[in-house]
């Protein structure tokens, strides 16, 4: 699971840095933007749920900060405009209707 998880964000920083990139040499690519937050908010979400099941009952504890990134991370798909509007987006810029 611990790889997974590396892995899962090693690809999300891949994303950032290419949106980062196409920002700050002014190319405008809102599909970039939108990909990367979606897999990054999507990847943390999907690393917080294993870190709880990694530690088991603990991982609910309040004692554990594990607990509190799972409870946190959920802001991070709905804040700044939810996962599902990144992928209506998404879909947008590659031709397809935006609720496909």
């Amino acid at each position: 699971m611990i790889v997974e998880m590396a892995v899962e964000m090693e690809a999300a920083r891949l994303l950032t840095l290419k949106a980062a990139y196409l920002w700050e040499n002014n190319i405008p690519s809102q599909k970039h933007f939108s990909m990367a937050k979606l897999y990054a908010t999507e990847a943390g979400k999907k690393a917080t749920d294993l870190g709880v099941q990694i530690h088991g009952g603990y991982g609910f504890m309040d004692e554990y900060p594990v607990s509190r990134y799972y409870r946190d991370i959920r802001i991070h798909t709905i804040g700044d405009s939810t996962s599902q509007i990144q992928r209506m987006i998404i879909a947008k810029s590659l031709g397809l209707r935006g609720d496909a």
